[in-house]
């Protein structure tokens, strides 16, 4: 998924949300994303810019955090976190774990104008 289907995937639950709660200006709009989707960060900033254009969402602004890479020891059962793909486990030193988690994209809040009308 590249940076504008990124940002039109955050759009389209930004849009949902804001008709359920019946939002009229969204400002902010805090995002989750998983370390292991390679996306440029000022690329996505301009892709959202652009297809907010237009929506409720028109002029929000864009935080973004960065997930660590979750990893699984098959050796002695651990679970933990790195920055990279392929790590050795910390507990046992086994060169080979599984990668559970780095895929996440998760909308966190919605920050509304509740003046706007």
């Amino acid at each position: 998924m590249d940076e504008r289907e990124l940002a039109n995937h955050v759009l389209e639950i930004v849009d949902q949300t804001a008709y359920r709660v019946a939002a009229r200006q969204v400002i902010g709009v805090h995002l989750a994303v998983g370390g292991r989707r390679g996306f440029d960060l000022d690329l996505l900033h301009t892709a959202f810019s652009d297809v907010v254009r237009g929506t409720v969402a028109d002029g929000a602004e864009l935080f973004v955090k960065v997930l660590p890479v979750r990893h699984h020891c098959p050796n002695c059962r651990t679970n933990f976190e790195a920055t990279k793909d392929d790590c050795p486990c910390p507990e046992c030193g086994h060169p080979h774990t599984e990668i559970i988690g780095g895929e996440e994209l998760r909308v966190l809040n919605l920050d509304i104008d509740d003046t706007a009308a």
